[in-house]
């Protein structure tokens, strides 16, 4: 399970990441338009492809082989749970008919102990 949280927190890391891209690149050409003073030696419109290259590049080194190897205990660790709930289901039908066919409210007589 522990792996499987981290696989789902590099994946929200990544997609959060990835989303603020294109506002930042939208930034930094807004800024050059406007002829605003940025480090000469430095584009950061590379710095940002590379970034983000670099970013997806160790996702998929993250995702990719841990993923293929989890697979089989995901498949049956889901069918556990759906077996789980089937025997929660079968339960909660058993004690509905039972209560319905014993509830407090089918008596012929009211007395205050049946209240």
């Amino acid at each position: 399970m522990e792996v499987m949280t981290h696989l789902r927190d590099v994946k929200m890391i990544t997609d959060n990441t990835l989303a603020r891209v294109e506002p930042m690149k939208a930034c930094i050409l807004l800024l050059k338009k406007h002829g605003v003073a940025m480090k000469p030696e430095d584009d950061f419109l590379v710095i940002l492809e590379n970034s983000k290259t670099k970013l997806i590049d160790v996702a998929e080194k993250a995702l990719g082989p841990v993923k293929g190897k989890i697979l089989p205990i995901m498949t049956k660790e889901s069918e556990n749970i759906k077996s789980e709930v089937r025997g929660f289901k079968l339960k909660i039908g058993d004690f509905r008919e039972e209560f319905r066919l014993n509830c407090p409210y089918h008596t012929e007589k009211t007395s205050i102990e049946t209240i």
